[in-house]
C-alpha cells in the first residue's frame, strides 16, 4: 500500500470537485448534455468509485494489520507518545 490516507482523501476531494463542476454543466436547464461532458462525468464517477474502494481497503488494513499502514519515513515528524525509536 503505497498511498497514505491523506493523499487518497486529497485525490477524492479533487475528483469530487471536478465531478461537481462537470455535473453542473451536465444538468444545465434547457440544454442537451454534450457527449464529451457525459463521457467525462462517467470517467470521474469511475475514478471516484476506485478511490473510495482504495480508502476502504486502507481502513481495512489499518484495522486488521496496523503495522502495514505505519509511516516509516524519517522525514515524517511524529511527536509525543506516538514516536517509535
Amino acid at each position: 500500500m503505497a498511498e497514505t490516507l491523506g493523499s487518497l482523501v486529497d485525490k477524492l476531494a479533487i475528483v469530487d470537485l471536478k465531478l461537481w463542476h462537470c455535473q453542473e454543466q451536465l444538468f444545465k436547464p434547457h440544454e442537451e448534455p454534450q457527449p464529451p461532458i457525459i463521457q467525462k462525468n462517467e470517467s470521474l464517477l469511475g475514478q471516484r468509485e476506485r478511490l473510495i474502494r482504495e480508502i476502504d481497503t486502507w481502513f481495512y488494513a489499518a484495522v486488521t494489520d496496523p503495522e502495514s499502514v505505519i509511516l516509516t519515513n524519517p522525514q515524517n515528524k511524529i511527536y509525543g507518545q506516538y514516536r517509535k525509536e
